[in-house]
């Protein structure tokens, strides 16, 4: 049984908001019937944001950090394929075991606190 966009969006919520990197408002919030789409600034990468996004009848999961337009790493769901994970900082697919172990909101972004500050982006 997958979990409602409401309790996904709180997950996201409560993993961002303190944060120093990360903007609030989102950019883009946008929640329908069954899915929802949360898109955060990423301060001070240009063009740089995480995104997020959720559909509660099949569990498609997306978790993504993306600079210059290019997903750098993430996550993603999918309910026929199951887990799969974006290296950093190219993006590549990676289907290995350990990639396709299911990770959590809270464990993605603090995989992002990493490449943030020890990946030289703000060093």
């Amino acid at each position: 049984m997958t979990k409602r966009t409401q309790e996904f969006e709180a997950e996201v919520f409560e993993a961002v908001r303190l944060r120093p990197y990360i903007e609030l408002p989102p950019i883009i919030q946008n929640r329908e019937i069954v899915t929802i789409k949360l898109r955060f600034r990423v301060r001070p990468i240009p063009d740089g944001f995480v995104q997020f996004y959720y559909n509660e009848i099949n569990g498609r999961t997306s978790l993504a950090l993306v600079m210059g337009n290019a997903r750098s790493y993430g996550h993603d769901y999918v309910s026929d394929k199951g887990w799969h994970k974006h290296t950093w900082p190219q993006g590549n697919h990676d289907y290995s075991e350990e990639a396709r172990q299911p990770i959590t909101v809270h464990d993605f972004m603090e995989r992002v606190d990493e490449i943030i500050n020890y990946g030289g982006i703000f060093g």
